[in-house]
């Protein structure tokens, strides 16, 4: 991690709210902690005011579960999860005083380095990382083939649905399939994505932070924070997000295998 990047996560790292970090951490979560959550939500408005232990004695668990439940979302522990749920209304006055974009924040806040290490090796010890996008979306696969190719790891962009197409389905279990898509809601790459999963080709995906289609059936899911926008009727939406987030993975991959 930049040292810039550790400056402006540190600066925003409570500002990720309780049920953004339920979302981010979904694949973590087991039955016990899907009930701790469950109670959290009904009890949201006055959680501040009771204790780890009223909690476990409610759900007939143990305090040490919603302790585990509140490091999992990141919070230092209960104690912390309830203060920052309360002040989650306030949220938007403590973006404004930091004066960096909410997508920005948003996507500092989203960014696990473990996983984009974990990508960044899928893409070191593949043959070829295949850039699957479509729209707005291509020019940021045109931009990861250059950071690819700059140190010599083969990767190609298609520019139309026919090339995507046949390219998926020519791929093997030594290439990757790396999709940017925005929204995650673009049929066509959901059906590349799953039938490449059936055929044990490694998957990768870039969306917004939602749940959508395409980050349910990858491997890894990468996410940044770019909420659709129109003005008068023309889309508008905030990419910014979606670069800090590329350039970070970028990074990442070419200090760890290449530089």
């Amino acid at each position: 991690m930049s040292k810039l990047m550790r400056k402006l996560k540190k600066k925003v790292g409570d500002m990720m709210k309780f049920e953004e970090r339920v979302l981010k951490h979904e694949f973590q979560l087991n039955d016990t902690d899907d009930e701790i959550i469950a109670y959290i939500r009904k009890n949201r408005h006055h959680i501040h005011k009771l204790s780890i232990q009223k909690v476990a004695s409610d759900l007939y668990t143990v305090p040490n579960s919603v302790m585990r439940l509140a490091k999992k979302l990141g919070y230092n522990g209960f104690s912390e999860l309830k203060v920052l749920i309360q002040q989650e209304d306030n949220s938007e006055e403590q973006i404004s005083k930091a004066k960096i974009p909410t997508n920005v924040i948003k996507t500092i806040e989203l960014i696990n380095y473990d996983t984009l290490y974990e990508a960044s090796k899928k893409m070191k010890t593949c043959k070829t990382i295949h850039f699957l996008g479509v729209g707005d979306s291509l020019s940021y696969c045109e931009m990861m083939v250059r950071h690819m190719r700059c140190i010599d790891k083969h990767a190609e962009y298609y520019q139309s649905y026919h090339d995507i197409d046949f390219q998926s389905r020519h791929c093997d279990k030594n290439d990757l399939l790396f999709i940017i898509s925005a929204s995650g809601e673009n049929q066509r790459l959901i059906d590349v994505a799953k039938d490449a999963k059936e055929r044990g080709v490694a998957t990768i995906s870039v969306t917004h932070f939602n749940k959508n289609g395409l980050s349910q059936v990858v491997d890894i899911p990468l996410y940044f924070y770019g909420e659709p926008r129109k003005v008068n009727g023309y889309n508008v939406n905030d990419r910014t997000g979606l670069m800090i987030l590329l350039r970070e993975l970028s990074e990442v991959f070419w200090r760890t295998y290449c530089v």
